[in-house]
């Protein structure tokens, strides 16, 4: 059975580890953890959709309130930034039959629920259970904020909103909303 986002099988120490530097309390080296992702991002990046591209993506999303203001060294953002620069291009502006996806929702929303987001998203036996709600994919705060009820996310389904997840276009929206976060461009 197959999961919305591949991850790799260490994922939860690692996503651990990305929480605790994002919140300031990271007891190893901060840059080091960075480039990990950065590099495995990078090596990640060019193969064909359905690796676990996303998940890397969304690592570095998750690290970039540190890369942005935890004073990292020299080279880490330049570092982060190419990496993201290259995802955020792999979509050559291809159209797809959706309206909306995740990457749209705000970025300090998502990150507050991603970690709960990755547990669904990679978990084949809570999807297979067919009863998920936009919740248990988006940030609630991000749902209760949009005011006009008929905005596509709020009439998604969660088998519909996992559709959005697994878009081709998911991972280069998610590079592009890091490089926002970052102030950089996508060039």
């Amino acid at each position: 059975m197959s999961t919305v986002i591949p991850v790799p099988d260490n994922w939860q120490p690692l996503l651990s580890s990305w929480e605790e530097l994002r919140h300031g309390y990271h007891a190893g080296d901060q840059d080091e953890t960075v480039r990990a992702c950065a590099r495995r991002l990078d090596t990640t990046a060019p193969r064909p959709e359905g690796d676990t591209v996303l998940f890397w993506t969304l690592g570095l999303l998750m690290l970039t309130p540190y890369v942005a203001f935890g004073n990292p060294g020299p080279g880490v953002e330049d570092e982060v930034v190419a990496v993201l620069r290259r995802v955020a291009r792999s979509d050559d502006g291809r159209a797809c039959a959706h309206g909306w996806h995740p990457y749209e929702a705000d970025v300090d929303d998502a990150l507050e629920h991603l970690p709960a987001s990755l547990e669904v998203l990679s978990s084949p036996v809570i999807q297979a259970l067919d009863d998920l709600l936009p919740e248990d994919l988006l940030p609630v705060d991000y749902l209760d904020e949009l005011e006009d009820e008929e905005a596509e996310p709020a009439k998604l389904s969660g088998s519909e909103i996992l559709a959005r997840w697994q878009c081709p276009r998911t991972a280069p929206g998610f590079a592009r909303a890091a490089l926002d976060y970052l102030g950089a461009t996508v060039r």
